[in-house]
Order: structure tokens, then C-alpha cells, then sequence
């Protein structure tokens, strides 16, 4: 048994906590208030990393949960990290949980950051273990307007099944890797019981196709052709194209007035 602190608990960490619980083996500390055995709950400023390093005293792994678009200059996140380092943690995953080229999503400008001062920190010698869960894009975003998952909200995607539509970048066709949250948190619990040297890309893949067949399938699904627009690269990396419509990201850390402009 190893004593688990999960940093920041919403709605994916929540699902992998339940997983981590349902094994029977870990302790659980930073969880809701509602506390099942086997949890505890510590409030801390995470801008305060004595804080973080009182109550990480004892702690064998810790998990990231922390929303990057709001932690303003990574500190929350690098404060951790760096109280990780100071009592001694022996496992760390920062807050990644998506794929693994983030370098066009602005969204995901924290994780860069986060990525980059990891690596920096094992430059010389091996100061901290750590692991990226990358599990590609939740399973479950594919089934609104219905939800999956009771607990969990979703981003809509560039594919719209509920209207029948798509915005794709122009070029070959893409294959995206997807996997179901519940699949996610089967992992990341195999991985907490694991004795020997985690691995730095901890790539996740359930099931692999390509955007074009998908789209047949949910065409097929829907009875109705999906309509795709197509933007190019370029325009797409710069965040300048006028298309019909736009995902909206559907997530409890976003302000609803502010969601069609994530």
C-alpha cells in the first residue's frame, strides 16, 4: 500500500480516484468533502509551498489535477512539484491527462511550460519520477448530446455528432487515438501498484482510426451524411479561420459566458 495525494479533484481525477478506491489497497489524501473510507482531506494555498510540503509529508505518489489554463504562470503546479522534490515523493504525473503534441493549443501553454521544467530538473541526474498520461481524447466526448459518463461534462470536439458535422484540417487523413476515462483510471491504478521505474511518455491507447471513418460510422449511426469543412493548416495554427461553427468547450472550470470563446 502506498499513500496517494490527488492535487486538484474535479471530475476526471474524481473517476480515477473511485478506480484507485475500488482496488482497496491505497490511502487517498485531497479528496471531497463527502469522504468515503480510505480518503482524507487537506485544504492547502497553493501558492503557499509550505503548505504543500506540510501536507505531502508521508506521500509515496502523487497525481496532478491542476486546471493549467487557470494556474497563472504555472505556479501552482511548479510550487508542487518542487514540494514533491523537498519531502521526498517518489512518483509524480503532472497535470497532462490529453495527448501528446500540445504545441498548437494556446489552452495548453501551462503543460509546455510544466514539460519543459520537469525535463530540466532531471537534466544532470534523476531528481524527481515522473510520467505523462497521455491517453489521447476521452471516449466519452463522443457521445453527446447524451453523456457516457454521469459524472463527467465533455468539450465538444471538431466533430459534432448530435448535428452532424465536422471541421477538419485540410491534408491526409488523420488517425486519432481514443480512450474511455474509465479505461484511464484502470491504468493510472495499474500504474500506481507498478514497483519498477515509471516511463516519462506514458502513452494510453485503447482504439485508434481514422476521422474519415469514424465520420462514415457516425453518419451511418445518425442516418444523416455529416457536413465537413475544412480549414487550412496554417490558418488552424494561427487561430485565424471563419468557419459555420465552432466547438464549445464544455467544462465546470470555464465560466458559462465565457465558454464560446475557449
Amino acid at each position: 500500500m502506498v499513500k496517494l495525494a490527488v492535487a486538484g479533484l474535479g471530475e476526471i481525477s474524481g473517476e480515477i480516484v473511485k478506480a484507485v478506491l475500488a482496488e482497496g489497497r491505497h490511502e487517498i489524501t485531497d479528496a471531497p468533502h463527502d469522504l468515503a473510507p480510505g480518503l482524507s482531506w487537506t485544504k492547502v494555498d497553493y501558492h503557499d509551498k509550505q503548505q504543500l510540503v506540510d501536507a505531502l509529508k508521508g506521500v509515496h505518489t502523487v497525481l496532478s489535477f491542476i486546471v493549467v489554463v487557470q494556474d497563472q504562470g504555472n505556479v501552482a503546479q511548479i510550487n508542487l512539484i518542487d514540494a514533491c522534490i523537498e519531502v521526498g515523493v517518489k512518483k509524480f504525473a503532472p497535470s497532462e491527462w490529453a495527448f501528446y503534441s500540445v504545441d498548437t493549443y494556446p489552452m495548453y501553454d501551462g503543460k509546455r511550460v510544466v514539460r519543459q521544467y520537469l525535463e530540466n530538473l532531471n537534466k544532470t541526474k534523476k531528481v524527481l519520477e515522473y510520467c505523462l498520461f497521455l491517453p489521447g481524447v476521452f471516449m466519452n466526448y463522443l457521445g453527446p448530446p447524451e453523456k457516457l459518463s454521469a459524472n463527467v461534462s465533455y468539450t465538444q470536439l471538431f466533430m459534432d455528432f448530435g448535428a452532424c458535422r465536422a471541421i477538419l484540417p485540410a491534408g491526409p487523413d488523420a488517425t486519432v487515438s481514443f480512450t474511455t476515462l474509465e479505461d484511464v483510471a484502470r491504468v493510472v491504478t495499474k500504474a500506481i501498484d507498478y514497483e519498477g521505474e515509471w516511463p516519462v511518455m506514458g502513452g494510453i491507447s485503447a482504439n485508434k482510426t481514422k476521422i474519415s471513418d469514424l465520420l462514415q460510422l457516425g453518419g451511418e449511426i445518425r442516418g444523416e451524411k455529416f457536413t465537413i469543412e475544412r480549414v487550412e493548416r496554417a490558418d488552424l495554427e494561427a487561430n485565424s479561420f471563419v468557419t459555420s461553427w465552432t466547438p464549445t468547450t464544455h467544462h465546470p472550470s470555464i465560466p458559462i459566458e465565457q465558454r464560446e470563446l475557449a
